[in-house]
């Protein structure tokens, strides 16, 4: 028997790079459109819905699943665990794919930035446009 490695992750510490690499689908309507309903405004769905996820994606290999392994962290497959959140995405399926996006040198800027725009979306819900 001879030893075998593991191939290095694919490190991404962009999210939004990593998301479109990925093929993500984060957009509630398309979800809604594909008969799946998201626990959360990213189109996440949380780890009691993981059998509704894997169904979906045996159905369909056009789709797989990303998992939120926190903190902060996704891979690119799908990993059992309570307290996970997963995504569904269309794009590469590399399961190597890793984003960390408390790596980057402007982690905060990026946190800032999806906050604000969290809350201006929040807003416009609140005030029905």
């Amino acid at each position: 028997m001879g030893a075998t490695a593991k191939p290095a992750p694919d490190l991404y510490t962009d999210g939004i790079a990593f998301a479109e690499r990925t093929g993500e689908l984060n957009d509630w309507h398309e979800l809604l459109g594909l008969g799946l309903e998201p626990d959360t405004m990213s189109g996440g769905f949380f780890s009691w819905h993981a059998d509704i996820l894997l169904n979906f994606v045996q159905r369909d290999p056009a789709y797989h699943i990303i998992t939120f392994v926190g903190p902060d962290r996704y891979v690119n497959r799908f990993v059992a665990g309570h307290n996970t959140v997963y995504f569904i995405a269309d794009g590469d399926d590399d399961p190597n794919l890793v984003c960390y996006p408390f790596l980057a040198p402007d982690w905060h800027l990026v946190l800032e930035d999806s906050i604000s725009k969290t809350l201006a979306m929040l807003k416009d819900i609140e005030n029905r446009r």
